[in-house]
């Protein structure tokens, strides 16, 4: 009895140094994910093909989120009837998702990467607690250009997508609503997300990580100075006047269907689920591809 005691103690002692370790470990994977190896090439290779040969691109330099720059482009193409500000995925940047602006033709497009870690990659990534005053500064940068604010839509995905949400809040509280959102795959809060990525590493062992993961939101929050408890896009979501449509595969397990369907419930917006498409594969494998979905939305919303 007395060495099965003391093996239950060692591992006890094991258990709580492992987790405590974790937690220091895991703070860096949130907060300095890599990003993209793109060249100048790559990026003036997107932003050619998008200009197409009637459109064209300006340059503008803003002020993001606790106060770091912003280097925000904007797609001007002739007829257009308003802006589609798209807000990329973790770990990606603007070029990651301003191939959307494809679908898009009779709408300007604005792309800009969050924290502006594109330029300055030592800046921590918040999954939304300091990125919704990127978008919020988008925003008012637009509106100070001319652009009336039911002119403008948010096309998101993924952590952009619960960004989206978060910054919605911000602005309808300053000023009312955008002209629309359309969301593929919110993650429901930071909590969640946190729980969501490493089950996918550590599958039904993930439990067992549960104190390493508590430790290590909090040090993330004090290192980057937020609060981790107040990065909810579910409960950004609750009372939004913007119009909004959701987009999200039922075999997702980066961002389980549940934590949309929440989300969907509490905002009142309509929810369209592919069968069998996992973690952003929804808008390739809806019936008619992405456009096809979002053309009816805009419609509705006077785009």
């Amino acid at each position: 009895m007395r060495r099965l005691l003391s093996a239950l103690f060692a591992l006890a002692i094991f258990y709580a140094a492992a987790s405590m370790a974790a937690g220091f470990l895991l703070p860096s994977l949130l907060l300095h994910p890599p990003s993209p190896a793109r060249t100048l090439a790559d990026r003036d290779a997107v932003l050619a093909l998008l200009a197409g040969k009637d459109g064209r691109w300006t340059e503008h330099a803003l002020q993001g989120g606790g106060g770091v720059p912003l280097d925000l482009f904007w797609l001007h193409r002739p007829g257009s009837k308003g802006v589609a500000i798209t807000l990329h995925g973790f770990g990606d940047d603007a070029w990651g998702t301003a191939g959307r602006l494809a679908d898009l033709p009779d709408l300007d497009g604005a792309v800009f990467t969050f924290r502006g870690r594109d330029l300055h990659p030592d800046e921590p990534c918040t999954l939304g607690a300091h990125e919704q005053w990127d978008v919020v500064s988008a925003v008012r940068f637009l509106e100070a250009n001319g652009v009336r604010r039911n002119k403008i839509v948010l096309v998101a995905a993924s952590q952009g997508a619960g960004v989206a949400l978060l910054a919605l809040r911000d602005l309808e509280q300053e000023g009312g609503p955008l002209g629309g959102a359309l969301l593929e795959s919110p993650f429901m809060d930071l909590r969640d997300a946190a729980r969501n990525d490493l089950r996918g590493t550590l599958g039904r062992f993930e439990p067992l990580a549960r104190p390493a993961e508590r430790l290590a939101l909090w040090r993330a929050g004090c290192v980057a100075g937020f609060d981790p408890d107040a990065v909810s896009p579910l409960e950004a979501s609750r009372g939004l006047r913007t119009p909004m449509a959701l987009l999200a595969g039922d075999a997702d397990t980066i961002t389980p269907l549940p934590g949309i369907q929440a989300i969907a419930a509490a905002s009142g917006a309509p929810l369209a689920v592919v069968p069998g498409a996992g973690h952003l594969e929804a808008g390739r494998r809806i019936t008619g591809g992405w456009r096809a979905w979002a053309d009816p939305k805009l419609r509705a919303w006077g785009f």
